[in-house]
C-alpha cells in the first residue's frame, strides 16, 4: 500500500496541470518600445523638429508568454507615459491583442503612435513604456521605459546670436588669394549637445531678408570646434566691389533654428588692383576766378585726371562745401578727364545768402573701389558768388524771373509787331521798375542782342513801381529788318555785383524789310547801245540773248524764280506771240553766279525788225517768293535793233 503522505493533494495537481500547459508568467522578460524616428544614438530619445508635429511612431517588440495555437485566449496591452512633471505613468492607450493564430509573431514589431494631443504643448523628456497582462493571470508586466525628448526651442533663444567676427577689415584680392577665402568666426554660446550644433552662413551683395534663399549659402555644416567658418573666394570674387553682407543661423540637434544674427554684418569688399596716383580736381568754369549764377547754370562741372589702376565700375563722390554729390561710376562720364556736373541744388545750398558776395568752397573728391574710399590728395578753393541785385530769385542762370517783362510800343502804336508802317521810326520800351531800386542802378535794354543806347539809369527821383521810358532807334531796328518772335530784355547792373540779372524775354515780330531786287541785265550788250546783231549767243543750237538775273541772298538752291519777257513795236505795242513767261527753279551755280536766262532770237527779237521799222523794244522782269510774298524786281526796258547789211541779222552768225 503506497504511502499517502506523498500522494499530491488536488491544488497541488492543478497548480501543477497549470505549470504543464501553460508557461511560467513570472519573470516574464519584456523589451523597451522602440521610438522610430528619434535621433540615433541620442540617450535621451531626441526628436528631430521636423517630427514633432504629429503622433510619434513607436514599435512594441513580441513579447513571450503569448497564447499558442488553439488557446482561445488574450493578451491586454497597455501604452503609458510619464511627463517630468508626474510621478506616476500615464495610460493612454489599451487593447486586446490575440494569440498566435490571429497574430503571428511575424507581425511583430507592432506598430503604434502617442497621439499629438498628449504632446503637442510639451517640451522636454518624458518617458514612454507599454504594459502586458498575461493571459492566464491578472499579472501585469511593465516594459522597461523610453526616453523622448521634444525640443521646441532654437539655439541662444529667446535672445538673438551676436553678429558674426569677420577677421580682416578690407577684403582684397589680395587676402581671397593668400586665404582662399574670407574667414570668419562664430560667437560662442550656450546650448546643450552644442557639438552637434549646425551652423549656416549666407553672403550675399544686398540686405538679407529674415529667410535668405538657399543659393546664398556660402557654409551649412556642422559648426567646428574653434568656430571658425572659411567663406570661399568663389562665392565672393562673383559679387564684386561693394558692401557684402554676411550672417548666420545656428541649428541645435533637434535641427531647432535661432533667429538671424543681428546686426547684419556689413563687409567692405575692394577687389582688383586699388585706386593710386590720384591728381587734383579742377574746376574749369572758375578759370575766372569765380562762379556766378551763369557759371552754376551752365552747368558748373568738376574736372578728374586719370588715375592708376581705373576701373569703370569705380565709384566718384564729389565734395562741394561741407557735403558731398551723389557717387556716380566712372563708365558714366569716360572718356578722361572725367566731368563731374556739381546741380544748383547744391551749389545754392552750400552758399549763405546772409554772408558775403564772393566766397570760398573747397572742393575735392574720392574714388570708391566698391565702399573702399580713396582720397584725392588735396582740395582745391573755388570762389562762388550767387548775390543778385534787384528782386531774388531760387533760379540759377541770368534770367531773374521777377523783373517785370518789357512793354513794348511801335511808332504806329502796335505792342506786338513792327511793320512797313513803322520803317524810318523809333519804337519805345518801358519797364518798370523793381522794388527799391538803388541810385545808379543801370538798365540795359538789348534788342535781339544788341544793346540799345543810351541805358536807364536810376537817379533816385523815380516813383515807386515807375515805367521809365527807353528809345529804340531805327538804326538799332534796321540792323534786323525781318524776324519772328524778336526777343527784348534787360540787363540790371550795379556796383560791387558781378552777376547781371536779365528780365525775361518779350517777343515782337518784325517786318520792315524793303526787298529790292537787283535789275536783270543783258551781260552780251554791247555798252551805249541796243540789243543788236553782236549780241546773240548760240545755245543747242539756237541762237539768242542772255538775260541775267543777278546772285542775291534771296537766290536760294531749289527757289522759284518767275521771269518774264514781251517784246513791242516802235510805239510800245505788244507784238503778237512774243510773251515769255519761264519758270525757273535755281541750282546749286546759279545760287552762286546767278541764272542766265536764254530768249531765242527768231521768236522774240526778230518780230522788231519785220514791223518794217527795224527795230523795237523788250521789257524784261523777274520775281520771287519771299516770305509769302511775290517780290518783283523793276521792269527793265531795252531797245532792239537786229539789222544788218540791209537784212535782219544772219543766223547762224558768221
Amino acid at each position: 500500500m503506497a504511502d499517502s503522505s506523498a500522494r499530491p493533494t488536488a491544488v497541488q495537481v492543478r497548480i501543477d496541470y497549470r505549470k504543464k500547459l501553460f508557461k511560467e508568467s513570472e519573470g516574464l522578460a519584456l523589451r523597451p518600445p522602440t521610438v522610430v524616428d528619434a535621433i540615433p544614438g541620442d540617450a535621451d530619445g531626441l526628436m528631430p523638429e521636423s517630427k514633432i508635429h504629429a503622433p510619434l511612431k513607436i514599435e512594441i517588440h513580441e513579447w513571450p508568454d503569448r497564447p499558442d495555437s488553439g488557446n482561445p485566449f488574450t493578451n491586454k496591452l497597455y501604452l503609458d507615459w510619464k511627463p517630468a512633471s508626474s510621478d506616476d505613468f500615464l495610460q493612454f492607450h489599451d487593447e486586446e491583442v490575440p494569440g498566435t493564430d490571429t497574430l503571428p509573431s511575424d507581425r511583430f514589431p507592432l506598430e503604434r503612435t502617442i497621439p499629438l494631443n498628449i504632446f503637442e504643448n510639451y517640451e522636454g523628456t518624458f518617458q514612454i513604456r507599454y504594459r502586458v497582462k498575461h493571459w492566464n493571470t491578472p499579472v501585469e508586466t511593465d516594459s522597461p521605459a523610453a526616453p523622448i525628448t521634444i525640443d521646441r526651442t532654437g539655439p541662444i533663444r529667446p535672445g538673438v546670436p551676436d553678429p558674426i567676427i569677420v577677421l580682416e577689415p578690407l577684403i582684397t584680392s589680395a587676402i581671397l588669394d593668400r586665404d582662399g577665402g574670407v574667414w570668419c568666426e562664430i560667437p560662442d554660446f550656450i546650448e546643450d549637445k552644442k557639438d552637434f550644433v549646425t551652423v549656416a552662413v549666407a553672403w550675399m551683395d544686398k540686405l538679407p531678408p529674415a529667410d535668405p534663399d538657399p543659393a546664398d549659402l556660402a557654409y551649412l555644416g556642422r559648426l567646428p570646434p574653434d568656430r571658425k567658418i572659411l567663406v570661399p573666394k568663389t562665392i565672393v570674387t562673383p559679387l564684386g566691389s561693394n558692401i557684402h553682407y554676411v550672417v548666420y543661423f545656428l541649428f541645435d540637434k533637434a535641427g531647432n533654428r535661432s533667429d538671424m544674427s543681428f546686426p547684419v554684418v556689413e563687409v567692405m569688399v575692394a577687389l582688383g588692383n586699388l585706386p593710386a596716383g590720384l591728381g587734383i580736381p579742377r574746376v574749369p568754369l572758375a578759370a575766372d576766378d569765380l562762379i556766378d549764377r551763369v557759371d552754376a547754370d551752365f552747368p558748373t562741372k568738376v574736372e578728374i585726371d586719370q588715375y592708376i589702376n581705373w576701373d569703370a565700375y569705380d565709384l566718384i563722390r564729389v565734395r562741394w562745401g561741407t557735403t558731398k554729390l551723389g557717387e556716380t561710376p566712372v563708365g558714366s562720364h569716360l572718356p578722361f578727364p572725367l566731368k563731374i556736373t556739381v546741380p544748383w541744388l547744391h551749389i545754392k545750398a552750400e552758399y549763405d545768402f546772409d554772408g558775403a558776395n564772393v566766397q570760398d568752397t573747397e572742393v575735392d573728391y574720392e574714388v570708391l573701389r566698391g565702399r573702399y574710399p580713396t582720397d584725392s590728395p588735396g582740395k582745391i578753393d573755388v570762389k562762388v558768388d550767387l548775390a543778385i541785385p534787384g528782386p531774388g530769385t531760387e533760379d540759377p542762370g541770368p534770367i531773374n524771373p521777377n523783373l517785370e517783362l518789357i512793354k513794348f510800343l511801335s511808332f504806329s502804336d502796335s505792342d506786338t509787331e513792327l511793320t512797313e508802317d513803322d520803317i524810318g521810326e523809333p519804337a519805345k520800351a518801358f519797364i518798370e521798375l523793381y522794388d527799391d531800386p538803388e541810385v545808379g542802378d543801370t538798365l540795359t535794354l538789348y534788342w535781339n542782342g544788341v544793346a540799345v543806347t543810351p541805358a536807364y539809369v536810376v537817379n533816385g527821383n523815380e516813383t515807386p513801381n515807375e515805367e521809365v521810358e527807353i528809345i529804340i532807334t531805327w538804326d538799332v531796328i534796321k540792323q534786323t529788318p525781318v524776324m519772328s518772335q524778336l526777343p527784348m530784355y534787360y540787363i540790371l547792373t550795379r556796383t560791387g555785383f558781378n552777376n547781371k540779372p536779365e528780365s525775361r524775354r518779350t517777343m515782337i515780330d518784325v517786318n520792315v524789310e524793303v526787298i529790292d531786287l537787283e535789275e536783270p541785265s543783258f551781260p552780251d550788250q554791247d555798252p551805249g547801245y541796243p540789243l543788236n546783231c553782236n549780241a546773240l549767243i548760240e545755245k543747242a543750237g539756237v541762237w539768242g540773248i542772255r538775260v541775267h538775273i543777278p546772285a542775291s541772298e534771296y537766290l536760294k538752291k531749289d527757289v522759284e524764280v518767275k521771269a518774264d519777257w514781251q517784246t513791242y513795236d516802235k510805239d510800245e505795242l505788244e507784238l503778237p506771240d512774243t510773251h515769255f513767261p519761264d519758270d525757273l527753279i535755281v541750282s546749286e551755280e546759279e545760287e552762286r553766279d546767278g541764272i542766265d536766262w536764254f530768249i531765242p532770237y527768231e521768236t522774240y527779237l526778230k518780230p522788231t525788225y519785220e514791223t518794217g521799222d527795224q527795230y523795237g523794244w523788250g521789257k524784261v522782269k523777274y520775281s520771287i517768293n519771299i516770305r509769302g510774298e511775290d517780290v518783283s524786281s523793276d521792269l527793265v526796258r531795252v531797245m532792239i535793233a537786229v539789222f544788218e547789211d540791209g537784212g535782219h541779222c544772219v543766223i547762224p552768225r558768221p
